[in-house]
């Protein structure tokens, strides 16, 4: 094997959950590293469900195509409305 190509492993690594805060001892390339949600909080071990904090691309499609309805909803009023309102003719100048 070639000398001087592999990356130095840091016994002493530490890892990080954002959402719990536990804190783990692994070794790795990197002295120190955060991840989002580990065994401790994750709900595939836990077997709770918790609510994600932030609304995901889902939920936000969702509101949108809702607002999107409304809209198009408040313009079919507005156009019967028109439809509905004679329309007024404009008067002829008279020629000179």
């Amino acid at each position: 094997m070639k000398k001087g190509i592999h990356p130095k492993i840091f016994a002493d690594a530490v890892t990080t959950c954002v959402s719990c805060s536990a804190k783990y001892q692994i070794p790795s390339t990197v002295k120190e590293q955060q991840v989002e949600t580990c065994s401790n909080c994750h709900p595939i071990y836990t077997g709770e469900y918790r609510g994600l904090m932030v609304s995901g691309r889902v939920d936000r499609f969702r509101k949108v195509a809702e607002k999107s309805k409304q809209k198009m909803e408040e313009v079919k009023v507005i156009e019967e409305k028109r439809k509905a309102k004679p329309v007024a003719k404009k008067k002829e100048k008279k020629a000179k």
